[in-house]
């Protein structure tokens, strides 16, 4: 099949234009607040069901804090509810959840929304005096509300990632 020449310029120009947007986003790490996670023989286990998780590329665990830190596989999606289940196989409990997340701010009806890859989070809150521009490229740093639906993100920091594709 041979394409015209017009049809070959719109098809450049889109290969273009999806060359030039940022990579992907997603949540990339996860800090866990725990409680239970005091011993070896939890930590142990612990990592062990983390490690079963699909997309989970590094675990953390320091027993002194009773905090686990994961780390995700590029292109992976952010699953609280199986962190959540890993962790109470192992005895553990989860207090709090909080995320570095790639992604960008979309502006809805009545909320904005953190678009992080296939992960969706309503904006719960934003420190005082900051304003985050929709469509942007940046790196926030929040805690998860995945109790709720959609799930909720108060975010703690953001910044914007810079355009390196040019």
């Amino acid at each position: 099949m041979k394409l015209s020449l017009d049809a070959r310029i719109l098809l450049f120009s889109a290969l273009t234009l999806t060359l030039s947007l940022p990579a992907q986003g997603q949540v990339e790490k996860a800090a866990i607040r725990t409680m239970g996670i005091s011993c070896g023989s939890c930590a142990v286990f612990s990592e062990v069901y983390l490690r079963a998780l699909p997309g989970v590329d590094k675990i953390t665990i320091s027993l002194s804090k009773e905090a686990v830190m994961v780390a995700y596989k590029p292109g992976s999606a952010f699953r609280p509810a199986e962190l959540r289940e890993a962790l109470k196989r192992s005895g553990a409990g989860v207090r709090q959840i909080q995320v570095s997340a790639r992604g960008h701010i979309e502006r809805r009806a009545n909320e904005d929304v953190l678009v992080a890859g296939r992960d969706r989070f309503a904006i719960s809150g934003v420190p005082v005096g900051l304003t985050i521009p929709p469509g942007v490229p940046i790196l926030v740093e929040g805690i998860v509300d995945d109790m709720v639906n959609p799930m909720q993100l108060k975010i703690l920091s953001f910044r914007l990632i810079p355009n390196t594709s040019k």
